[in-house]
């Protein structure tokens, strides 16, 4: 009794892939205009068309754990930093965890340069230590670094940059063996915030810090230029690859799904306003390198069927491929996406966001290798191929060539030289041949010996006709 194996895909399976691919890319079309007009909304009422995190928009983020019997609403928290000057700050609850909230401020932890060469001044006026070199510190950064020629102390010093502007806490540095240098990391919007909400809802209200990150807008700015920049570098390089390994027909279908998996992707964060930060821009390179896969082994297909059916037309030699990868495709985006929803159920913080963009990702990027990046192959073909197969020289091109074939021009070239080789072993044939008879007839000669002349004649009629071969 044969064993039989389940298959989710029954062999034999036709669906027309070609024939009904208009509609998934009407149904893109439709995904692209929501995303965009969402986009559009969101900068025309939030002033921004991505929730950008502070990786791309500047600022800082801080998630505080609030104590367990204190119930604060969150828009009072707004109200509150309003108040104490955070002007645009933003506070969210965190869902995935008890009774933390989120909080985006555009302050950063840093002073302007005034008030650290007002500091400078200050320290230069301390008896109990001198300055050995000028102090250093960049504009935007939490701390300032100073060398003194003896140890200073250091509550002292801490007072003396306070009253100066520079609040912060002091500790020892790390420099040469003679000297005694000491680093001021300046108070973090993070505790400036808790102080803030303490003061408003009453003491004890935040107990804890979870995380807190300050990013400045110069550095955000350049993230998010990098960001953009890796993302094309990426499409770039891809282009270049699917056109080498494959054929340049094969490589606009192939970005053009890529960028369209990336775009979709980023108008499910602009719809849902998640987060759109770092970790973000990872999971589109992350969906660019998956989608990227799917399509080339659904073009090898393409390519590999072709090649075998040169007289059908191509259009349907393409459904065919589809078909006969539609259970691979099937198992390998299946199972992936079962791991990504799981991530995304039980994680929590930036990895669920990352699920999420990989979910989106996943699903977009499986059917536009099916229904995206194959028409517009077959569209190239035809529009600047004639549905041809590879390009033709002028001799091939103006011969008759059946259109929807591929590779009809390396399919005549091997016809022609085919040809010459069985010419060549036709000759080669008769040449082996009329040797051997010439061998016959020397060794026939010599049993007869010299006859008479009527003798000799039966001998060189048989000789004439053994001559006599029928032409090739």
């Amino acid at each position: 009794m044969a064993q039989k194996f389940f298959e989710i895909i029954p062999p034999g399976t036709r669906f027309p892939f070609v024939r009904t691919a208009k509609y998934f890319i009407g149904l893109s079309f439709v995904l692209i205009v929501i995303s965009i007009a969402t986009m559009v909304y969101n900068y025309s009422t939030r002033g921004t068309a991505l929730n950008f995190g502070i990786d791309f928009a500047g600022g800082s983020s801080i998630r505080l754990q609030l104590a367990a019997d204190k119930e604060v609403p969150i828009q009072e928290v707004r109200e509150a930093l309003d108040a104490a000057g955070f002007e645009g700050a933003s506070a969210v609850t965190v869902p995935d965890a008890d009774n933390q909230i989120m909080i985006h401020v555009k302050d950063v932890a840093s002073i302007d340069m005034a008030t650290a060469k007002g500091c400078e001044e200050a320290v230069k006026a301390y008896p109990k230590a001198k300055l050995k070199r000028p102090m250093s510190y960049q504009d935007g950064t939490s701390k300032m670094f100073f060398v003194f020629d003896s140890p200073p102390v250091y509550s002292e010093l801490e007072e003396l940059l306070a009253k100066a502007g520079c609040e912060g806490k002091v500790d020892k540095g790390t420099g040469k063996q003679d000297e005694y240098p000491v680093e001021l990391s300046l108070v973090g919007i993070g505790a400036k915030v808790q102080e803030e909400i303490n003061k408003a809802f009453g003491a004890g209200t935040v107990q804890s810090i979870v995380k807190s990150e300050t990013v400045g807008a110069k550095v955000g700015s350049q993230l998010k230029a990098d960001g953009v920049k890796s993302l094309l570098y990426a499409l770039g390089f891809i282009f270049l690859y699917v056109m080498l390994r494959f054929d340049l027909r094969f490589a606009p279908g192939g970005i053009i799904a890529l960028a369209h998996d990336a775009f979709i992707t980023v108008g499910a964060f602009a719809l849902t306003w998640k987060e759109f930060n770092l970790q973000t821009i990872a999971a589109l390179l992350t969906i660019v390198g998956y989608s990227i896969n799917d399509t080339i082994v659904v073009f090898d297909r393409i390519r590999e069927r072709v090649a075998l059916s040169r007289d059908t037309p191509i259009d349907e030699t393409t459904d065919i491929a589809l078909n006969e990868t539609l259970s691979r495709t099937i198992l390998t985006s299946g199972t992936t996406l079962l791991v990504v929803l799981a991530t995304w159920a039980l994680g929590s913080g930036t990895i669920k966001d990352f699920a999420f963009a990989l979910m989106i990702g996943i699903v977009v990027g499986t059917y536009s290798s099916l229904f995206i990046a194959c028409p517009i192959f077959l569209w190239v073909n035809r529009r600047f191929y004639g549905g041809e197969g590879h390009l033709l020289n002028a001799e091939a091109a103006a011969a008759p060539v059946d259109a929807g074939t591929v590779l009809a021009a390396e399919n005549a070239e091997v016809d022609e030289a085919t040809g010459r080789a069985i010419g060549d072993l036709r000759a080669e044939a008769a040449a082996k041949a009329e040797a051997q008879e010439h061998v016959n007839e020397i060794e026939g000669a010599k049993g007869q010996g010299v006859g008479s002349e009527d003798g000799d004649e039966p001998a060189k009629a048989s000789r004439r006709r053994r001559r006599q071969r029928p032409s090739s």
